[in-house]
């Protein structure tokens, strides 16, 4: 399963631009992408329910074979412990639809058909001497599927929609394979939409987010690497290349962003039903 490691930190609204000019020269790139992405919590209430249920029929009979080790992944991991996990798709074009409009307007059918990502981000690693105070770490995997069927292996899962959101994201890529990402949040529905859409339901509704406040007056910046778990023999030191990496950065930025040291619990994914 492929590993996360990632500095973090909060840069305040106001200084937005200037992070965006510093973050254009350390990776002499300009914004490779501004996106926006609405992202869906997704739980399961049957804490009975372990694992992928459906996992033999998509080692039998899954329409993107491709897909089926980070399947597999999921379903080890989700037969020890539960876990929140996210649904994600981009909708910038409907974003800015919407704010072209003043008003909500409805995901297109390209996008409600398009490729979506199931996202796993395991409870971060705990401190540890070899590894950089800043540095977190955490299991990652992602699934990308077509969205209707995504949404129905999930619903053939015993998993239903916990809460939405949309995410504000802007990336940078440099070319030792770190990735640098500036993001923020603004919350939805207090009661989300299904997670799979009914024949006679119409498409979600994508707000017009010049009308909706972010969640904090802030940005967090990340700067990300992820490194893959195979060959497994080489994993230990292909993790020290990334904290190696991160370092380099965060001495970079020394005097401009200092990266905190956050409490993983803070970033605890796991769920037991407590809060129902």
């Amino acid at each position: 399963m492929p590993v996360e490691a990632f500095l973090i930190t909060v840069v305040p609204a106001a200084d937005i631009d200037k992070a965006r000019s510093i973050l254009h020269g350390i990776t002499e790139t300009r914004d490779v992408a501004h996106r926006f992405t609405r992202f869906r919590h997704v739980r399961r209430l049957d804490l009975s329910i372990r694992g992928i249920p459906i996992i033999k029929s998509l080692q039998s009979s899954n329409p993107k074979p491709e897909t089926l080790p980070q399947w597999q992944d999921l379903h080890s991991t989700l037969s020890r412990q539960q876990y929140l996990l996210t649904e994600r798709v981009d909708i910038t074009q409907e974003v800015e639809a919407a704010k072209a409009a003043g008003q909500p307007v409805p995901m297109s059918e390209q996008t409600q058909n398009g490729e979506r990502i199931l996202r796993f981000n395991d409870f971060p690693d705990p401190p540890n001497p070899r590894v950089p105070q800043t540095v977190m770490q955490r299991k990652q995997v992602d699934i990308r599927e077509p969205g209707p069927l995504l949404e129905q292996h999930l619903a053939d899962s015993g998993f239903s929609v916990y809460s939405e959101h949309i995410e504000e994201t802007y990336h940078w890529w440099h070319n030792n394979n770190l990735e640098f990402v500036l993001w923020r949040q603004y919350n939805l529905n207090p009661q989300p939409s299904p997670l799979v859409q009914a024949p006679d339901q119409p498409n979600w509704m994508v707000p017009d987010l010049s009308k909706i406040e972010p969640v904090s007056p802030y940005w967090m910046l990340y700067v990300r690497a992820v490194v893959d778990a195979t060959p497994v023999d080489k994993m230990a030191e292909r993790m020290a290349e990334a904290h190696a990496r991160l370092g380099t950065v965060e001495q970079q930025l020394e005097g401009v962003y200092k990266f905190m040291v956050f409490d993983r619990r803070a970033l605890d994914t796991r769920y037991t039903g407590d809060d129902e």
